[in-house]
């Protein structure tokens, strides 16, 4: 399994990358790495850093957990077209969420 995961890191790395990402965002609130946001949006940074970090964090979990997982067997293409449309709705959520934000 280690060999099969050694020889092809790719989803591996990119998914650990991802987290990374998530975390600066989301904890250190590193709202420049978002794309769009501005400081004068109507989005506190601190809603937009939590949203945006979360999903990142997810997509990155996910997006490792995946790559090990075809780098050990064979996933079948079915699988790979839903991987790709939960994270695609994920992200059209979190835009929605992003968009229609009303302060409390």
């Amino acid at each position: 399994m280690i060999d099969s995961v050694i020889e092809s890191p790719e989803a591996l790395l990119a998914g650990v990358g991802i987290v990374v990402l998530g975390y600066l965002i989301k904890y250190r609130e590193w709202t420049f790495l978002i794309a769009g946001y501005d400081a004068s949006s109507k989005v506190p940074q601190s809603v937009a850093a939590n949203i945006v970090g979360n999903l990142a964090i997810r997509v990155g979990v996910a997006t490792s957990v995946f790559g090990v997982v075809a780098a050990v067997a064979s996933i079948p293409e079915a699988i790979v077209f839903a991987f790709v449309a939960i994270i695609a709705l994920g992200a059209t959520r979190e835009i929605y969420r992003l968009q229609t934000y009303q302060p409390a």
